[in-house]
């Protein structure tokens, strides 16, 4: 192991993470149109949601102020996931692809990611329904086991969420099949664990904080007692909170991208420093398992 590996502490930890974004953040700077992805993928989503929701809110019997079809409820709550997943890794595709040419110092523009990402649909459509897949069974986990639910669904979710992170790199840019990227995705998180978690929770708390300013609008409705500006200020933080959802998905697949080149080339992608990427690199002894590379 590198002697930088082992000095470096939570703080050096901390300090190497916000690096990773601020790099990330610069590459965002300098190919704005990146942002187009998300937001596409965000309108898309949101009619997709409109379509949707206004049948399943009849036939499933919320409309009566609870649900008394659960099976169809659950029906419909898969659709929509797969639906919304397709959409998100479809777009997510195509920025990845995107930001990859954007870090080699090239300009591609939104087609060229379409293109990729269209090439690669099948495989899309798979990971699509496997994600929804968890989804549901997650949801059910929360939904049925009461706070112990809550707390295992949430801790399985996040694991979820770390050793898939590099499913779309690996599914693009190896052209593996499903299975495989998320084998490969998750040998990959076994070399990257300490960085990947803090840089995503780093990235995830950032915007979290971020986030609590969308709620001054609500709050000072609540506090003025002027409810004649409630649709007016309530819109202004659904545009907010938006906007910065658009903002991390954009950075989160940058992110996603130095990573993945660091990891399978070794080589650092600018604006990275080699230094800071490096420590997000501690090799462990393999161990045989479901991920395991052997």
């Amino acid at each position: 192991m590198h002697p930088s590996h082992k000095e470096a502490g939570m703080g050096g930890r901390w300090s190497n993470s916000m690096e990773l974004l601020k790099a990330s953040w610069t590459v965002l700077r300098q190919h704005s149109s990146l942002l187009a992805f998300p937001i596409v993928s965000a309108l898309i989503t949101i009619v997709m949601l409109a379509v949707l929701i206004i049948p399943a809110y009849f036939l499933t019997g919320a409309s009566k102020g609870h649900v008394d079809n659960q099976a169809l409820f659950y029906v419909f709550f898969f659709i929509f996931y797969f639906i919304s997943s397709f959409v998100v890794i479809f777009f997510n595709t195509g920025l990845v692809a995107c930001a990859q040419e954007c870090l080699k110092g090239n300009d591609p523009g939104f087609g060229y990611g379409m293109g990729v990402a269209a090439s690669h649909i099948g495989k899309i459509a798979g990971w699509a329904a496997i994600t929804a897949t968890v989804g549901l069974v997650l949801k059910m986990i929360r939904e049925r086991a009461g706070i112990f639910g809550a707390i295992v669904g949430s801790i399985i979710g996040i694991a979820w969420s770390l050793i898939t992170f590099f499913v779309i790199p690996v599914l693009v840019f190896q052209d593996l099949g499903v299975i495989e990227s998320i084998k490969e995705s998750a040998g990959i998180f076994r070399r990257t664990w300490g960085e990947n978690m803090i840089a995503r929770f780093s990235l995830g708390l950032f915007f979290f904080l971020l986030g609590l300013i969308g709620l001054v609008p609500i709050l000072l409705i609540i506090a003025l007692h002027t409810p004649v500006f409630v649709v007016g200020m309530v819109a202004i933080s659904i545009i907010y909170w938006t906007g910065l959802a658009i903002l991390a998905m954009s950075l989160n697949g940058i992110l996603s991208v130095a990573l993945y080149d660091y990891a399978v080339t070794g080589q650092v992608p600018p604006p990275y420093n080699a230094q800071t990427i490096a420590h997000a690199f501690q090799p462990k002894p393999a161990k045989a398992g479901l991920f395991s590379n052997k």
